[in-house]
């Protein structure tokens, strides 16, 4: 039963628990022993929370009770380590908090509490979850459940590893560049970047998290689930001065019910308008995906707004952020910083506020030519990223699609080009390359229709449903981590 309880989605968990037909304690001992046979891999889950167990008995004494099954009642989830969890030790990734115990719930985590879910630990993170690569100084190197020589992605690349190998049904991430969406493209799974203050943030030093904001958001591996957690997730609280208003709709039932996409107009970009470079065979699965829709109903034009100055606006609005967030800690904690943080770091302490002030210029005619396409379509589709997950045993690639590229991490710019505007974003698996790699197919939908987006994942999903299926990790034996990958973080100097 071990094993088919961990397959089960959050739906069918709740239901299962519901009925009685199953305990929240075996549910939440079946994932704990699925964490003790490949965590020591993977490395996904860097602490566990030793009161699972007992939270789950509080859960199996309501129902037994018969109080009435809350939307994720016994359901285990993980938290990405820059999440505050009260009683938790929360590292950030970082040295400088290595022994750090949070005395307070991010609103993420106790929203999912107060819904029933049960935390079952911390995933692993990049330094302050600055990088696509999941790896710091204190837990080490994060691999792939799908196959342990690539990389999960970053920098929620703990909780994507988490829920691909079955170690857990959902996960909280946070993205800011891509940081839900990169790690969802590479573990095979489902991620959104939901609106700015769709998801209230608390605690946090920057209560308006000035330019382009961090945003907490589900990951799971299935469609609906993804919805149903953000359906927890959302809403508005005082604490977080931008949140936004209650939804109009339970984006849990959205994302379980496939939407009628006949008639609506699409866009497909593989590269958007040649910003992003592009392994061929994502281009190739990334198409395939975009003619799916088209066999939807829906009209399918391949086309892309001008992404004209992105690379300026990423380091003027990435640039405030880093200061702002980390100079401080630069003065202090050098010697404890990793070299990919104190290189951001660095570049941004370089750039003065004039040329801050001309990439939040430059953003806002960037928002109006992204607008005035989305009121053209209904949806943009993009790869995710423009290549596989990379591998671990290897330098960091110098070519995509067998060309010279000059910055590997151009790749990643179709994620970014959204975030900088604040529209949703959501990141679903749509094959796999020849060598068994996963491409995620990225879903853009206008400003605050989160809805839109589920659904037409949902209808996506039921329609292309072997992108969606477990497989089996592949056999290829570990290899140690080359000592020539170097991953430099968003560096744009």
């Amino acid at each position: 039963m071990s094993k088919e309880l961990r397959e089960k989605t959050a739906r069918e968990i709740v239901s299962l628990i519901s009925r009685k037909e199953v305990s929240a304690r075996e549910v939440v001992a079946s994932f704990l022993a699925q964490i003790e046979a490949l965590n020591p891999s993977v490395n996904a889950v860097c602490t566990l929370n030793e009161g699972a167990l007992a939270d789950a008995d509080a859960t199996d004494r309501r129902i037994s009770a018969g109080e009435a099954p809350r939307p994720l009642e016994g359901v285990p989830f993980v938290v990405k380590d820059i999440l505050p969890v009260k009683g938790m030790r929360t590292t950030y990734g970082s040295e400088i908090f290595r022994d750090n115990i949070a005395d307070v719930d991010v609103i993420a985590v106790e929203r999912l509490r107060a819904a029933g879910a049960i935390v079952i630990g911390k995933s692993n993170t990049p330094e302050f979850a600055h990088d696509v690569n999941t790896s710091n100084r204190i837990f080490g190197l994060t691999r792939n459940p799908l196959n342990l020589n690539v990389t999960a992605g970053g920098s929620s690349g703990g909780t994507g590893a988490a829920i691909a190998g079955d170690m857990v049904p959902i996960g909280l991430g946070t993205d800011l560049g891509g940081s839900i969406r990169i790690p969802a493209s590479y573990c095979g799974i489902s991620g959104i970047r939901p609106s700015p203050g769709r998801v209230p943030v608390y605690p946090s030093d920057f209560g308006w998290d000035t330019l382009v904001e961090h945003v907490h958001g589900p990951m799971a591996r299935t469609v609906a689930d993804t919805g149903l957690v953000l359906s927890v997730l959302a809403g508005p609280d005082d604490r977080d001065p931008t949140s936004l208003p209650a939804p109009l709709c339970d984006y849990g039932a959205v994302a379980n019910t496939p939407l009628d996409l006949k008639g609506r107009r699409v866009a497909y970009t593989p590269d958007i308008n040649g910003l992003m470079p592009v392994d061929t065979q994502v281009r190739e699965l990334t198409h395939k995906a975009a003619l799916a829709f088209e066999a939807l109903g829906c009209s399918v034009e391949e086309a892309s707004f001008d992404p004209a100055d992105l690379r300026e606006i990423i380091a003027g609005t990435r640039g405030f952020g880093m200061v702002a967030r980390y100079a401080d800690w630069l003065d202090v904690h050098s010697d404890r910083m990793t070299s990919q943080l104190i290189g951001q770091v660095s570049d941004a302490l370089k750039l003065d506020v004039r040329t801050i002030t001309k990439a939040e210029r430059l953003r806002t005619k960037y928002w109006h030519r992204v607008r005035e396409f989305l009121e053209r379509f209904d949806y943009l589709l993009t790869p995710t990223i423009g290549a596989p997950p990379f591998r671990l045993d290897q330098p960091l690639p110098t070519e995509v699609g067998g060309r010279p590229v000059a910055r590997y991490y151009d790749v990643f710019f179709g994620t970014y080009a959204f975030s900088v505007v604040g529209v949703p974003a959501m990141s679903i698996p749509c094959g796999y390359t020849r060598e068994g790699l996963p491409v995620g197919l990225q879903i853009i939908g206008r400003r605050l229709r989160e809805d839109l987006v589920l659904g037409a994942a949902a209808a996506y999903a039921n329609a292309c449903p072997q992108h969606f299926a477990r497989r089996p990790p592949s056999p290829e034996p570990i290899t140690p981590p080359s000592a020539e990958l170097v991953t430099p973080g968003m560096r744009l100097g």
